[in-house]
């Protein structure tokens, strides 16, 4: 498990990239690689992804000092933090600055060295759904590439439209197939075993970053399945909430939803704290408030979980607990929740940081961070469109996949697993640690809390 804080961040820099080999490839594709070559062409500045640290300002630092403390230049500093360019900004006592992170000189000749690679079998059209969340994913692994470029990299991307319906066989039977280092795809399950067994053959990775039936997992080596099942992330996050919760009296409330899906959740919790002898009460969201009150301990601290994950609930819910300090100021309250509600945050965030809330992911889209306010504009200047809504962002995910394969295995070369222990990458939403299964290929198991204090 990862313990995340909500802050801000911000990537930085790179490009080249070459789409050939692609059989039904749409129009509407090439449209996007025009546009994203003239773009690139014309546009000086993009931001990249080295990695960062952070620093908290304090009273009277400049610019100039922060920069020579962490050996950067100050067009270092501010290409890292977008924000600090704008005409009005002032640097404050409590700003957190994103610090670039300096490149060694191994690292430099490895990336000088570098030649990358990527295949993408996925369905790129925009006929239906599917088509366009892809096409999505597929200008993010885009993106990427074009910042690796800048940084040095050298990457060849080749992209097969592999709709539903297609045969995959035929794009695996060309040569820009065979000289793919990592292929990322397919979408549909009956695709997978024709790739796995081509991956295998050749020695490709092959990283499936979305829901797949079937165990091709079990009995491929060269299978990186991002994707979790809800039961495996529901375990985690029973597992970790008396961790992170060892003295605290927990607190269920139901709020009546008909169409609630955390039964799994709850009841399991609810087990595990029997099991470790740890109290916890129920009660409900009309509940008189002060039958409300007595479900909560006055001599440890609270943590209320809701057995809905749906936003009118989450309202009702804050607003019980609004008035639960009406009554008992005294009492502490935290909130375990779910990742639904990263999509609320721009409602309830406020409540959410007064409750102190923990929410379980595998991934955190923050739409207040630096990083994604610069990836969401530069996206829309590049495309001409908004990201589609939803969490998470297709576009951050293809942004942060392309950079964690390409960056792990020029660093790490056949070396490279996945682990987080061998990460290179401050992603901006989706991180990745895969683990081995048995004989066969790996399971991505990251896992976050992400705290809202």
């Amino acid at each position: 498990m990862k313990l995340k804080d909500n802050h801000n961040g911000t990537r930085f820099k790179s490009y080249f990239f070459k789409v050939s080999g692609m059989r039904e490839f749409s129009e509407t594709i090439r449209c996007i690689i025009s546009l994203v070559l003239l773009s690139f062409l014309l546009s000086g500045n993009a931001f990249a992804q080295n990695g960062f640290t952070t620093h908290k300002v304090e009273k009277q630092e400049t610019i100039f000092g922060i920069a020579k403390k962490y050996n950067v230049t100050i067009e270092q500093i501010l290409d890292a933090n977008p924000v600090m360019k704008e005409k009005d900004f002032m640097l404050k006592k409590g700003f957190v600055v994103n610090i670039p992170k300096t490149v060694s000189k191994s690292e430099q000749k490895a990336i000088q060295k570098s030649n990358i690679n990527l295949g993408v079998l996925l369905p790129l059209h925009d006929i239906n759904g599917d088509g366009r969340r892809m096409m999505e994913y597929y200008r993010g692994m885009l993106m990427a590439v074009a910042d690796m470029k800048k940084e040095g990299y050298n990457i060849t991307l080749t992209a097969w439209n592999a709709a539903e319906d297609a045969d995959i066989r035929p794009f695996l039977d060309t040569p820009e197939a065979s000289r793919c280092d990592v292929f990322f795809g397919p979408l549909y399950t009956k695709q997978v075993r024709d790739i796995a067994d081509f991956c295998m053959t050749k020695d490709i990775r092959l990283v499936i970053p979305f829901s797949i039936s079937g165990n091709d997992v079990l009995t491929c080596p060269q299978i990186y399945q991002v994707y979790q099942e809800p039961a495996d992330i529901t375990a985690k996050s029973i597992e970790q909430f008396p961790a992170i919760f060892p003295k605290a009296h927990t607190v269920f409330v139901d709020c009546n939803d008909e169409q609630s899906k955390k039964g799994a959740f709850t009841l399991g919790l609810r087990k595990h704290l029997e099991e470790k002898g740890m109290t916890y009460n129920i009660t409900n969201v009309n509940t008189p408030i002060e039958s409300f009150a007595k479900a909560f301990a006055a001599n440890k601290p609270n943590v209320v979980v809701l057995n809905s994950g749906r936003s009118p609930q989450l309202g009702a819910l804050l607003a019980k607990l609004d008035e639960l300090l009406t009554v008992t100021k005294d009492v502490k309250v935290s909130m375990y929740g779910y990742n639904e509600w990263l999509m609320y945050t721009e409602v309830y965030g406020a409540k959410m940081r007064k409750y102190d809330t923990y929410i379980p992911s595998v991934y955190d889209y923050d739409d207040h961070s630096l990083s994604v306010r610069a990836f969401r504009e530069r996206y829309r200047k590049l495309f001409g469109g908004d990201m589609l809504y939803a969490l998470p962002s297709f576009a951050l995910t293809g942004y942060d996949h392309t950079m964690f394969f390409v960056r792990g295995i020029v660093k790490y070369g056949k070396s490279f697993s996945g682990a987080a222990s061998q990460t290179c990458l401050q992603p901006m939403q989706t991180p990745l640690d895969f683990k081995r299964v048995k004989n066969g290929g790996y399971e991505n198991k990251a896992f976050l809390l992400i705290h809202y204090k």
